[in-house]
């Protein structure tokens, strides 16, 4: 790959810097504090996990000494969106060589954005530049990651909150979601499934009912949520 893919990689994803860096710290603090686990830990579930909600969730799965099968349909539940974005990039890494394989695993939903956003200065090295792009934010991931292991482990201040976290950025997310109007409805899935499953299976058994019927909802609902989105678009 030459220098243009690979500063044209660097420039799109400063704002993935950013945030990785502060939420990746948080994980880290987070894991040390909650599970006792340091830096070694931090730095292998960054590696090879790469994904924020499930790597926040698997604290309290360690604390909670959950079986198996329940950390395998978590597991299933958080990521399936994954492969819901990997549908749209087929074509295109069809021709990536081994840099599929890489790609594929690496593919977060801010990999994805700048993915299919596709800033790359040359059209012939489109692959070049989204492996540029995943390899950077995860080495972003792991450098925000470590640094919360550090500061969690050899700094002395109250943690409390921490956990707050990544559910604090997904209301931010789903503020603005709301905000627009072709959004509203996968939120309003969303919410009623939550809520729903509180009632129905309590606080510590609702997390895997309420995504099933999410999912439900939207495979069920997908014509309309599709025909919404082609209305907004021609607006």
């Amino acid at each position: 790959m030459n220098r243009s893919v690979w500063k044209a990689a660097f420039l799109a994803t400063l704002p993935v810097l950013a945030g990785y860096s502060a939420m990746g710290c948080a994980f880290g603090i987070l894991l040390d504090a909650n599970a006792g686990l340091g830096a070694g830990w931090s730095f292998l579930m960054s590696l090879t996990i790469l994904s924020g909600s499930l790597q926040f969730a698997a604290v309290e799965i360690l604390n909670a000494n959950f079986p198996l099968y329940k950390v395998a349909l978590l597991t299933f539940f958080i990521n399936i969106r994954y492969a819901m974005y990997g549908f749209s990039l087929i074509e295109r890494f069809r021709s990536a060589g081994w840099k599929k394989l890489y790609m594929i695993f690496a593919l977060t939903d801010e990999t994805y954005a700048l993915q299919v956003e596709n800033k790359t200065p040359d059209s012939n090295r489109s692959n070049d530049y989204c492996f540029a792009v995943a390899l950077l934010n995860q080495c972003y991931w792991i450098f925000g990651c470590l640094l919360g292991s550090v500061a969690g482990r050899w700094m002395d201040f109250n943690k409390k909150g921490i956990d707050f976290a990544m559910t604090a950025l997904f209301l931010v997310i789903l503020t603005e979601q709301c905000l627009e109007k072709r959004n509203r409805l996968p939120s309003l899935i969303g919410g009623a499934a939550t809520l729903l499953c509180r009632i129905l299976f309590g606080a510590d058994r609702m997390l895997i009912p309420a995504m099933v019927l999410m999912l439900t909802g939207f495979l069920i609902l997908r014509r309309r949520l599709e025909d919404g989105e082609t209305e907004e678009a021609r607006r």
